[in-house]
Order: C-alpha cells, then structure tokens, then sequence
C-alpha cells in the first residue's frame, strides 16, 4: 500500500498528465479550424500539362477560394512520380505540403523499382480522390467479335492468335489488358505502342484486332464507327458512356482500373487536418463548374473518404502486383 504523501503525488501527477493531454487535444481541433494560415504547396510528380497536373491544378484552384490562401503547384518530375513522392514523404506533417499523383507510385511502382525513397504503404497520409481517366477495350470492326465476352470465346478457341495494342509496356493500358486475359483464362499477345493514340490508330487500321486505349479518345472513332466499343475498365459503369458495359459485368469479376488522380500528405499529418482537407476537396470536387472541367479532360470526379483512398490504394496494390508479377512486366 502507497504511503499518503505518495498516493498524494501520484494523484497530482496524474491530473497533470490528463490536464496536459486534454490541453494538446483541442489545440489540434484549433488548429484544423484555422488550418491554413499560410500558403500550401501542392507537388505533382508529372509534367505540366498532363492530366494528373491539370487535375491538381483544378484541385487547387478550389481550394484556394475555400481557403483564402494560395495553394501552390511545383512540379518535381522523374522516376514516374518517385521524385515528388520522396520529398513529400520527408516533408513536415503539418498540412502545409500535399501530394497529388496517379495512383501508380502506390500501387506500381513497388513491383517495378528494386528501391524506392518512399515507403508506399506507410510513408502518406490519405486525404482524397480526385479524378479517373476510364480506359476501354475496343475492337476494328471487322474483327470476329462484337463484345468483351465474345472476345474471350474467340481467344480461347484461337490461344495465342490475338494481338492487342496497348500504350506501351508498364502503362495501366498493358497493366488492364494482362488483367483482363488472366483472369479470362486466354492467350493473346501485347503489341505496344507509343501512348494511347498510336494504340488506338493500331486498332482502325486493323494492325491489331483490338486494344486498351483512353476512353475518351477513343468515343469519337465509336461514334464514327471506326472502332467498336467492347467494354469500360472502371468498376462501375462511367457517366461518360453509360450505355457501355464494364470489364467486370462481361466476365471478369473484381476487375477495377482507370487512371486516378488521389491526394495524399506526409504519414503522421494531423487527423483533424487531414479531415478538414478531405471535407474541403470534396466540396470542390462536387461543384457542377468542377465536374464539368473534368468531364472535358474525359475524367469523372472521385469523391471519397481517407478511409476509401487507403482501402482503394491497398486493393490497387494487391490486383496490379499480382498482374505485374504473373506478366513480368519490367519497365522499359
């Protein structure tokens, strides 16, 4: 039994520990109320001008008027977005630095770099989605199949006869096709090409029979007739072209990939912060003048929680490291 003056002690000790700790707790509320107070730096790992910079950047405009503060885009390009990521993974996590990225640096890049400056599971905090670029499967239309399924009945009568044209090795363009042929059970072989346009040229000229390329380049050559639209790669079917089936509802279950844009922090930024963040993406995510940017770039909005990032993140990794180590995709 403690003597009185100790139990005394320890009593007072006590309450001060607690008075200390309740006193940190709403100082973190307060400073998410306030949050920001200064400039905010935004980096991208792209260059200028590509999707996930534009989606950035139409990020950031949002939320400089929410917050009355400039939110900054530096552009830190090289090693597919590895650059940016290293920095911000060693940046203060106080809100202040944010990272917006394809999803690849998380869910690529650990399967195609022997070593990274960044731990891609545990090094970020996740705040939000952005946007998601749907990639297609299409056909020439002369080709001996009118749908995703016939497709896969064509190839497994005929294995390895196919070729497809994807946007060059290591793009989720090849990441989706391999996908897709695994899990269908077929033998088809990968032509790639120079980017997604090159791709798509590959299928109207019937260089190959069908391919993976960007859905909203390849609406226009649909609507022509030029191409023939088998199916979507997002989960869900895209407002963009509602009518068209995804990958999943035409036999591959489970199969989700588009190109995403998500924004991150430094692992340990505040909770209160990342919530604030989050809540104030969203709004801006979900302006009509918002969306309608998007929908011209051929991306739909993704609105999330950091919680959904993370889940999102972690089954990326899981499904697009199996497909890179079963294919043995290597970076070119």
């Amino acid at each position: 039994m403690l003597s009185r003056p100790v139990a005394r002690a320890a009593v007072v000790l006590s309450c001060l520990v607690w008075g200390a700790a309740s006193a940190v707790l709403p100082s973190f509320a307060a400073a998410a109320d306030a949050y920001p107070v200064r400039p905010v730096t935004i980096l991208v790992g792209t260059p200028a001008g590509g999707p996930v910079d534009v989606s950035a950047r139409i990020a950031a405009e949002g939320l400089a008027k929410r917050w009355g503060q400039p939110v900054v885009i530096e552009n830190k390009v090289g090693a597919s977005e590895g650059i940016a990521a290293s920095q911000v993974s060693r940046a203060p996590a106080d809100g202040y630095t944010l990272y917006v990225s394809s999803t690849n640096p998380f869910t690529n890049n650990p399967f195609l770099f022997a070593k990274l400056g960044y731990d891609p599971a545990k090094g970020f905090s996740s705040i939000g989605g952005i946007s998601e670029i749907p990639m297609a499967f299409v056909a020439n239309p002369k080709a001996p199949f009118q749908s995703m399924a016939s497709l896969v009945s064509y190839a497994k009568a005929h294995p390895g006869e196919l070729s497809w044209a994807s946007a060059g090795v290591g793009t989720m363009n090849h990441i989706a096709g391999e996908w897709a042929a695994a899990d269908a059970g077929i033998k088809v072989v990968q032509v790639p090409y120079k980017g997604s346009g090159p791709a798509l040229t590959a299928v109207v000229s019937g260089d190959t029979p069908y391919g993976v390329v960007s859905l909203v380049q390849a609406l226009p050559f649909v609507k022509n007739g030029a191409v023939r639209m088998l199916a979507v790669t997002t989960g869900k079917r895209t407002s963009m072209a509602p009518e068209v089936s995804t990958v999943a509802e035409s036999g591959v279950p489970g199969f989700d990939l588009a190109i995403r844009t998500v924004m991150t922090a430094p692992v340990g930024t505040p909770a209160a912060i990342i919530e604030k963040i989050n809540a104030d993406l969203n709004a801006v995510l979900q302006s009509p003048e918002v969306q309608a940017k998007f929908v011209g770039l051929g991306a739909d909005v993704i609105v999330t929680s950091p919680a959904d990032l993370t889940a999102m993140l972690d089954k990326g990794r899981s499904d697009i490291g199996r497909v890179i180590t079963n294919a043995g995709i290597k970076p070119e």
